[in-house]
């Protein structure tokens, strides 16, 4: 938390959170005060809803309490955080992401221009939250596979036809993702079939020596820029 933990719960005793927004990898509460609480969950993070009777059996670092007996339940928030902010400061702190990958307006012409004068790698541009927001690791990986695209190509080296795959395939890949629930393996309430579902549906994300769906290669995992990187080098040709 941004502020001391008395401070916190004095600010929210009695207030209601009026909607949940998401922007890219955040959840923004707003509050009846027009204040926010603004979460990242960063790796290993996760939210549990529920009673006291199925809280998980893990540390948690914030719990809220509801009227009605709920609690929703912030665990393993070691990178990430819970911030308590004014609108002004919420938007402050967001100000620099990019577009969002479902952003009506993101046409094709403008997803390539967010890619304009960079010369790094592919996995690096769209994992840069000031490029697009909302994309990780799993997700770029799983991008550029149904891209038939290397995650470690140079973006100037980049064919058109390549631009136009990697959009479809952005559009694609996060539609089923959000409709599978996610790869994020820890349910949100007790029997939640739905979150995580994902993970089984990843074609190269964490499946370093499997047989490669599409063409039968075998998947390969190599490091990038600190990241862990998936693909297949048998159908993913295109730097």
């Amino acid at each position: 938390m941004n502020v001391p933990a008395h401070l916190f719960d004095r600010e929210l005793t009695g207030r209601t959170i009026w909607y949940i927004e998401r922007r890219g990898k955040h959840l923004l509460f707003h509050l009846d005060n027009g204040k926010r609480l603004l979460l990242h969950l960063m790796l290993g993070g996760w939210m549990h809803y529920g009673t006291e009777a199925d809280r998980p059996d893990r540390t948690v670092q914030v719990t809220l309490r509801f009227a009605d007996g709920s609690e929703l339940y912030f665990i393993g928030l070691r990178l990430g955080y819970l911030h308590l902010l004014t609108a002004k400061e919420a938007d402050e702190r967001l100000a620099n992401l990019g577009p969002d990958p479902f952003d009506k307006r993101l046409a094709e012409e403008r997803f390539r221009e967010r890619f304009k004068g960079r010369r790094g790698t592919l996995k690096a541009a769209l994992v840069d939250q000031t490029v697009l927001s909302g994309i990780g690791n799993c997700y770029a990986d799983e991008i550029a596979f149904a891209a038939s695209v290397r995650p470690d190509a140079r973006i100037p080296e980049l064919a058109p036809d390549s631009w136009n795959r990697l959009y479809a395939a952005m559009r694609s890949v996060l539609r089923e993702a959000v409709e599978a629930g996610g790869y994020m393996e820890q349910p949100l309430f007790a029997g939640d079939s739905l979150t995580g579902g994902f993970n089984d549906r990843c074609k190269v994300y964490d499946r370093p020596g499997e047989p490669c769906f599409r063409c039968g290669g075998t998947i390969v995992q190599e490091q990038l820029s600190s990241r862990k990187v998936f693909y297949c080098p048998s159908c993913q040709k295109d730097r």
